[in-house]
């Protein structure tokens, strides 16, 4: 796996993730629901109760795991390295939730046990993705905001902007961290072996399932949309924070067949040190780690 020194995630962000989000802050109101919906002593009682359920995942506890996640974030150049928890759940999913620097990545027990190396690189991959840029706390506020919009003494005509954008945004969100785990697992058929696994192909036809066939579902899904179906599909999805799957298997099809995954890993991707074998950044004159000359 390559380290990516000094990733930009604006250079792999999906564009309407960006866009969605920069507007729904300049919405008015959108500060005064924020405050509101953002209430530091609930979620950090929500994150007292994770914390005192789940399994902490640490180098003493759980030393290969805690490795594996932590190779990820230094293949992301992740700063913020968040606290690792697994939860029990047989499907194939994780999540990371907090508050400013307070981030917590949930794995569930069906994510490590059904899935490769390689696969579980990129679930890691794509939830170090919203860490990296930066959508945990706009994620906790769109989970709360459709729980409680009801409830909430705001007039509906300022609410409702603000609810549906945040869902749309959270949806595109998701389209970058896929991005983010492709680049982190750096293996494409992997990234479309995960996304197969959560389809839901059951175990016993893991080895046997034709992931060119599965291509073909995911760019006929996409044309399918360009027609009658697409209004079919925004109703359908228009309360839901993530993406069908199959749609977002041909959005990453699409995105590596665009040459832009290619050309950011290239960009960014470490050199070998020759003296001593260690990754270092493109253009550097010497080694940071044994200072030899380059």
């Amino acid at each position: 796996m390559k380290k990516l020194f000094g990733l930009n995630p604006q250079e792999y962000e999906h564009p309407v993730d960006r866009t969605t989000l920069k507007y729904l802050k300049a919405l008015p109101g959108f500060e005064k629901v924020s405050g509101l919906i953002l209430n530091w002593g609930t979620i950090k009682w929500e994150l007292a109760e994770l914390r005192g359920s789940n399994f902490r995942v640490t180098p003493k506890s759980c030393p290969e795991l805690y490795k594996q996640v932590e190779n990820i974030a230094n293949a992301l150049d992740v700063e913020d390295f968040p606290e690792i928890y697994t939860q029990w759940g047989y499907f194939i999913n994780a999540y990371t939730t907090g508050y400013k620097e307070d981030t917590l990545l949930t794995l569930y027990s069906g994510a490590v046990d059904l899935l490769s190396k390689e696969q579980l690189d990129f679930i890691i991959g794509h939830e170090m993705g919203h860490i990296k840029s930066k959508h945990v706390i706009y994620h906790v506020m769109a989970s709360k905001i459709v729980a409680k919009s009801s409830q909430l003494p705001i007039a509906s005509e300022l609410i409702l902007p603000i609810t549906f954008g945040l869902i749309y945004w959270y949806r595109m969100s998701e389209f970058t961290s896929d991005r983010a785990g492709l680049l982190a697992c750096q293996n494409p058929d992997a990234a479309i072996e995960t996304i197969i696994k959560m389809t839901g192909v059951p175990k016993k036809y893991y080895n046997s399932v034709s992931k060119e066939v599965f291509l073909e579902q995911a760019k006929e899904f996409e044309y399918l949309l360009s027609g009658p179906e697409k209004i079919i599909k925004n109703i359908s999805v228009l309360d839901n924070t993530h993406p069908w799957t199959v749609l977002r298997a041909a959005e990453l099809i699409k995105w590596i067949d665009s040459g832009e995954y290619q050309r950011i890993l290239d960009k960014y991707s470490a050199i070998q040190c020759p003296h001593c074998s260690s990754d270092i950044p493109q253009g550097s004159a010497e080694c940071s780690i044994c200072g030899g000359k380059l």
